[in-house]
């Protein structure tokens, strides 16, 4: 919200008021009452929503017999709904966030329990005159009873005082005597009391009847008015002007001007603002009738307020839609039309929501909210008639209204967790308007919904402040009765409204106007140019049934420059970024929500993300070239600031892939600033017609708040419903956690999705490649966390998007562990002291090394090993436990997912042909990508053809089990000193489908032995200095560490179905080690390039040691027969 609203003293012009109930709004505590702590954890949501002024119901302490209007104490909070404290805390953030509140004060009366009138029940007390008291009954005999159908005299009698006391509103309410000085001076101090709490407005209910003389109505007594000019002469000269009271006068207009006062400058000496209510009823009349007629005749009698007032103009609100404003035959007009059913009548009135006043028929109310809202006046919004809240005719007077906020389809309609017999009052559970149908979480989701229609009118009214709030109103005398036309004019600045009250189209023949000389009307909405007016002749539209436009009348000049024409993205002059901009009317959704774009917009947006997914680490096709990019859906998490989570298609030739981005927006020196930090995380730039600054769209995973806001979304099990599909949070385990996170730590660099800790205690990983079915990662661990494996992370719960029969995980959230450091740099750090221990120094004369592959049970590693390598022999004898272990545990699925299966018979042909199919692919692509470091020659891919037809008549004879499908260092973590396995998701580049298929568990162990090579070639390639013996030593060690995590392994599982005999248990290691290898060279092209080199290394070295692994499975024989023998030729 600008500054300026905070600080001018007519805000209230410029004010869109919400009118809410704390009780009925939000429950904090889960008591089954509203509070102010609930108030304001949904201050974000009414500042989404756009509203600036919140109209507070009464709140104070109270008995409740009528809904807090009953007032026992003026100091003091209802305990149910918090403190003074609390409210003060209300005040601050409502303040920090841009907004004015307005409060209740009622003057005319207190409850019976206040212990002023426990007091003046004594004849004899000093209080006993702050009431209205007499001997009979029968003194002002002409003034009205308000209540007709409950009271039946504005006399009581009281016992203990022997007398009658006055009440113009119900018996328990005694009415306070403001004749006696002592009431009217205290009545100053209690509204100088919530003054200086911050309140910015007090809403002074009841205020036509503080007097009472004999002879009239006793209602608008000059006595009043005076006493209100008082009250306004007493605020000004205590706060300066900008304190408002806002005057509750159900009155005629001519009763109701007196309280605005008159000063002989024109402006206003009593209250600044009143209620609009003669005007309410006659336009739902003039909608029945199709005739605008009972509408206009009155809004022609609310004329002549001064300059600085201003009317509160509402549809409906928390009491009856009264009809004391209508003559006799219009009110039997009104019931008849309205409230057939005499349940919904009450007292002079209706009591009904808008919604349901006018039958759900959206068009209508779209209709008469866009009337309301382009009006001389500040609007008020009853809370709930945002969304298209019910009411409930079987809950006593006026509380079928005022039943509690339905925000979301959980439990009492997510107003409280309470259980539903302690709720005050029942939240509507039954029917087209039950909260099960109807509530915020469903509409915020649903991009058509009446909420976010209410949000765009509130908006433009906002971005056109000044003609709206404070400009003149002239009807146009349109011959067509079913056509209401006004123009708005402020200034420079003039604004046509034709609203239609009939079912049916309608034509309008405009006349000329000033305004329209050499004008082009251009639809707000839309910002769509119409034909352009001819001077000194008629305009004629046609407007739909229901329908309405908002003009704003613009010059051709202007409407040149403002090009409203899609212009090409023009480039953003941000000092740290040439990205395109991209002119909207609101914000980001204009650009992902196909029916909230305007032009082209949503198909330029996807033509810049090409060029932004090569800049991703996470993006995994980099070695395809992208024909096309798609929005296929989005759905919005928070508004403020806005986040929402996209789901993109990416098109190559005859294939495509789908990934998740989720994207927010920061204002201009806000978004450089984060293009200095993350330079590739920005997407484009946005000029909207609500923003002065260009907005940054930019990656919001590289940024706290993302995760807070997707940590948040998923603890409350939201539910969100796109164009596409539902959004679907679920935890699979209960935390102890906040709700709202506190500390957020974000994963970076090498991966291939997103990740964050937050508060150290949950870990969520937001994936990035989407894939249908369920994910591998969930499976796994669900079953690992459910049979109590101790070694990875708990699943805490999932993200899943449901596209009709189809079902994607997008992330997932589990334990965070206390991190040492991961396995991949505890490996390379060890291997680097290994490097600096060995340092030109030859190996030992009589170095025996192990074989390449196989236990080595007659050989241990000898000392001189163990002395210059302990760190990494005892990794390596650790994760050869741990992956048994785990293995073991995966081995004992029950499901059809999970369940072990026969290896095929024939295996190793199957083996044999998969390993050359990807040897071909692998030497197209480096062949393609002209590799810096390739196979010599062809006799190479020879050599490993020959050697892989030894697999070719093996039968296997083991299970397959689900495995982890991606095993390496980095999905291990060092924790406490112990090392805990991660990320199951299986290899990226492989599909779903392949990831979830059982395996052999050899294609786990072939994983972490290519790992243990790539953290050892990596620091001796980082080693620094010119060693001639390095070589040796790094081969050497290699070596060692197979062996040390093989016999580890095997010693664990040999008794295992899942481990193949040992006679062909190597040569198939090394025929999934070789396929590992071709797969890590194709993923090194396509992701790192200059990491390529090597994967070749060591597929140089595994078709060097094929003879080996080929021997041991020929001859049947174990490596334990094999004599230790110098390894030569490697690379």
């Amino acid at each position: 919200m600008p500054n300026d609203f905070l600080s001018d003293p007519l805000w209230y012009k410029d004010a869109v008021i919400y009118e809410l109930h704390v009780r009925s709004f939000y429950d904090a505590n889960n008591d089954g009452f509203g509070d102010f702590a609930g108030l304001c954890e949904k201050l974000p949501y009414l500042d989404a929503l756009g509203v600036n002024t919140l109209w507070l119901l009464p709140f104070l302490e109270s008995p409740l017999k009528d809904d807090g209007y009953d007032t026992a104490d003026y100091f003091k909070v209802l305990p149910i709904h918090g403190d003074l404290s609390d409210f003060q805390k209300f005040m601050d953030e409502a303040h920090d966030r841009g907004m004015r509140v307005i409060t209740e004060l009622v003057l005319n009366h207190t409850s019976d329990q206040h212990p002023w009138f426990q007091e003046a029940r004594d004849p004899n007390s000093d209080k006993h005159d702050w009431y209205v008291w007499s001997e009979t009954d029968d003194k002002y005999e002409d003034v009205r009873i308000i209540f007709t159908d409950t009271e039946e005299s504005n006399w009581t009698w009281d016992a203990k005082a022997q007398k009658y006391y006055w009440h113009r509103f119900f018996s328990h309410q005694p009415d306070l005597n403001f004749d006696n000085p002592e009431v009217r001076a205290k009545m100053k101090e209690v509204m100088f009391f919530w003054f200086d709490m911050g309140v910015d407005g007090l809403r002074l209910d009841a205020v036509p009847y503080l007097y009472e003389r004999e002879g009239t109505s006793s209602e608008n007594l000059p006595e009043t008015i005076d006493y209100v000019k008082e009250l306004r002469a007493a605020i000004e000269e205590r706060y300066g002007p900008g304190k408002v009271m806002l005057a509750e006068a159900n009155q005629w207009p001519e009763d109701t001007l007196p309280y605005f006062g008159e000063d002989n400058d024109g402006t206003s000496t009593g209250v600044q603002m009143a209620f609009n209510f003669p005007i309410m009823p006659r336009l739902f009349m003039a909608l029945r009738r199709e005739n605008r007629r009972p509408f206009v005749e009155m809004l022609e009698r609310t004329r002549g307020i001064p300059e600085d007032a201003q009317w509160a103009i509402f549809l409906r609100n928390h009491d009856e839609l009264t009809l004391e404003m209508v003559t006799d035959e219009e009110r039997d007009y009104m019931y008849n039309e309205y409230a057939a059913d005499d349940r919904f009548r009450i007292n002079v009135g209706i009591r009904r929501r808008l919604t349901p006043l006018l039958e759900g028929e959206r068009k209508r109310i779209e209709l008469m909210n866009a009337i309301l809202f382009s009006l001389k006046g500040s609007p008020v919004i009853y809370y709930g008639d945002e969304i298209g809240m019910g009411d409930d005719p079987f809950l006593g007077d006026r509380n079928g209204v005022r039943t509690p906020m339905q925000w979301s389809p959980d439990k009492n309609g997510g107003f409280s967790r309470a259980p539903h017999h302690k709720l005050f009052m029942p939240p509507i559970n039954r029917g087209e308007y039950a909260f099960d149908v109807v509530n915020v979480e469903d509409a915020n989701n649903d991009p058509h919904s009446l909420l976010h229609f209410m949000r765009r009118l509130i908006a433009l009214r906002q971005q056109h402040k000044q003609v709206f709030g404070r400009g003149t109103l002239e009807l146009l005398p349109v011959e067509n009765p079913s056509i209401l036309a006004f123009v708005r004019q402020h200034e420079d600045t003039s604004i046509l409204v034709c609203a239609n009250l009939s079912r049916y189209a309608q034509p309008v023949e405009l006349p000329s106007h000033s305004a329209f000389a050499d004008a082009v009307p251009v639809e707000l909405f839309g910002q769509s140019p119409f034909p352009a007016f001819e001077d000194e002749s008629s305009y004629t539209i046609t407007v739909g049934p229901h329908g309405f436009y908002w003009f704003k009348l613009v010059s051709q000049d202007e409407l040149d420059r403002r090009a409203l024409a899609d212009p090409e993205p023009a480039t953003a002059s941000h000092s740290n970024s040439n990205l395109p901009v991209f002119s909207v009317q609101e914000g980001l959704q204009n650009v992902l929500i196909p029916t909230m774009a305007r032009g082209r917009h949503p198909e330029r947006f996807a033509a810049e993300l090409p060029e932004f997914l090569q800049c991703q680490r996470w993006y995994g096709s980099k070695g395809q070239s992208i024909d096309d990019v798609e929005v296929e859906d989005a759905l919005r998490l928070d508004t403020d600031p806005v986040v929402y989570l996209s789901i993109i298609r990416v098109h190559h030739g005859d294939t495509s892939e789908l990934f998740t981005l989720p994207l927010s927006t920061l204002p201009g020196k806000e978004g450089d600033a984060l293009l200095e930090e993350h330079p590739d995380a920005g997407v484009i730039w946005l000029n909207t017609d609500a923003q002065e600054e260009h907005l940054l769209v930019y990656d919001a995973s590289v940024t706290d708040g993302f995760w807070s806001t997707l940590y948040r979304w998923w603890r409350n099990d939201e539910r969100g419903r796109s164009l596409q599909g539902v959004y679907e949070a679920r935890q699979t385990s209960s935390l102890d956690t906040a709700v709202d996170p506190g500390t957020i730590r974000l994963f970076s660099g090498e991966q291939s999705n997103s990740s964050a800790v937050v508060d150290d205690a949950s870990f969520v990983k937001l994936y990035r490649r989407l894939e249908e079915g369920v994910h591998p990662e969930q499976e796994l661990l669900a079953h690992l966390t459910e049979h109590e494996f101790s070694f990875t992370p708990r699943l805490h719960g999932t993200i899943d998007f449901h596209d009709h029969d189809r079902t994607y995980t997008l992330g997932i959230v589990q334990e965070a562990l206390d991190l040492d450091t991961d396995g991949w740099t505890y490996a390379l750090q060890s291997a680097r002291r290994f490097l600096e221990r060995v340092a030109q120094t030859p190996l030992p004369e009589d170095a025996a090394q192990p074989p390449f592959l196989g236990p080595t049970h007659a050989l241990q590693p000898p000392v001189w090993m163990e002395n210059v390598a302990p760190e990494l022999l005892s990794v390596a004898e650790v994760l050869g436990v741990r992956t048994a272990e785990m293995h073991r545990v995966l081995a004992k699925g029950t499901t059809d997912a999970l369940h072990p299966v026969d290896a095929p018979s024939d295996l190793g042909s199957v083996l044999r042909r998969s390993i050359w199919d990807e040897a071909k692919a692998t030497r197209d692509l480096l062949d393609d990508h002209d590799a810096p470091e390739s196979l010599d020659d062809d006799v190479s891919w020879n050599v490993l053809l020959r050697h892989l037809t030894a697999l070719s008549d093996h039968t296997a004879s083991c299970q397959h089990i689900r495995l982890h499908g991606d095993y390496h260092l980095g999905q291990i973590l060092r924790a406490d000193g112990e090392f805990y396995i991660l990320d199951f998701e299986g290899e990226p580049a492989r599909s779903l489908d392949e990831r979830r298929r059982p395996n052999n568990a050899l294609r786990d162990v072939a994983g972490m032995l290519r790992s243990m090579e790539y953290a050892v070639f990596s620091a001796w390639k980082r080693y620094d200095g010119d060693d001639p013996y390095a070589a040796d030593w790094v081969h050497t060690l290699l070596r060692w560490l197979n062996v040390t995590f093989l016999d580890a392994y095997a010693d664990t599982a040999e008794d295992d179905a899942f481990l193949l005999p040992r006679e062909s248990r190597y040569l198939y290691l090394w025929a999934y080690l070789v396929e590992k290898a071709l797969y890590e060279v194709r993923y090194e092209i396509n992701n790192r390039p200059s990491w390529a080199w090597l994967p070749l290394r060591g597929l140089h070295r595994l078709l060097d040691a094929a003879p080996e692994a080929e021997s041991a499975f020929q001859n049947g024989t174990t490596a334990d027969d094999h004599e230790a023998s110098s390894f030569s030729g490697s690379r």
